[in-house]
């Protein structure tokens, strides 16, 4: 047999087992693989100017979710401590305190063993309020005429008392309602409501966002969370 058709043979064979004979191969073919196997510097850069520019708009909204969560957090922690105080008056028949002390970190408490508020013991009741979470006096907070014509009925004549102070803990007595320490009352012991209907108010902000957050105790026990959305408060 000739050398031209042992070639033949040879390049149907090849063909008839899926490979692609050198003789057929196309050489331009090759170079364009070997120029396409990775990525240019243009490429890359563009690349990672892409995941600059995403990551600028992401972040700080990311950032602004995280203070958002710890403002929301410890305002609904709070409201829940209040909850809890409420309900443990009406249980014990007695009538409970709740503080919050200043410091890092700072703590709010249910005054369970009547130590008028100068500091936790086992068995109260108590929660972490973020580092960058401070109560704040009624006096600096925004649009309270607002929030008073939301949580108070029209003409009450009730002005709200501000718990956020450590000289005007809420108290609630045992019937489960705010009422008002009457003096010489100690740790929230003696409270009488006998002299009108009682209602509080205590106010959280961000440090980092300035953000406002708000609990209120209506005179009938209702506690309610609040946030401030620049013109205004809204509930929670």
């Amino acid at each position: 047999m000739s050398g031209r058709p042992r070639a033949l043979l040879r390049v149907s064979n090849e063909f008839t087992r899926g490979e692609t004979p050198p003789e057929v191969r196309s050489p331009m073919r090759c170079e364009n693989s070997k120029a396409q196997a990775g990525f240019s510097i243009v490429e890359l850069l563009t690349v990672a100017a892409i995941i600059l520019i995403v990551g600028g708009f992401a972040v700080p909204n990311i950032m602004s979710a995280l203070h958002m969560a710890r403002l929301r957090g410890s305002a609904a922690d709070f409201s829940s401590l209040l909850q809890t105080a409420r309900l443990r008056s009406v249980q014990d028949d007695r009538f409970y305190s709740t503080f919050i002390l200043a410091g890092i970190p700072q703590y709010a408490y249910v005054d369970i063993k009547a130590n008028g508020g100068t500091a936790v013991d086992p068995g109260d009741p108590l929660i972490v309020i973020a580092d960058e979470v401070a109560p704040k006096a009624a006096g600096g907070a925004p649009d309270t005429p607002n929030l008073t014509g939301q949580f108070l009925p029209a003409g009450s004549g009730v002005v709200p008392k501000d718990g956020s102070t450590a000289g005007a803990p809420v108290i609630f007595s045992p019937r489960g309602l705010p009422c008002t320490t009457q003096s010489p009352a100690t740790g929230g012991t003696v409270c009488d409501s006998a002299g009108g209907a009682t209602a509080f108010w205590i106010f959280f902000q961000d440090s980092r966002t300035q953000a406002w957050e708000a609990i209120t105790v209506t005179p009938a026990g209702r506690i309610q969370k609040w946030q401030h959305g620049g013109s205004g408060w809204s509930k929670l």
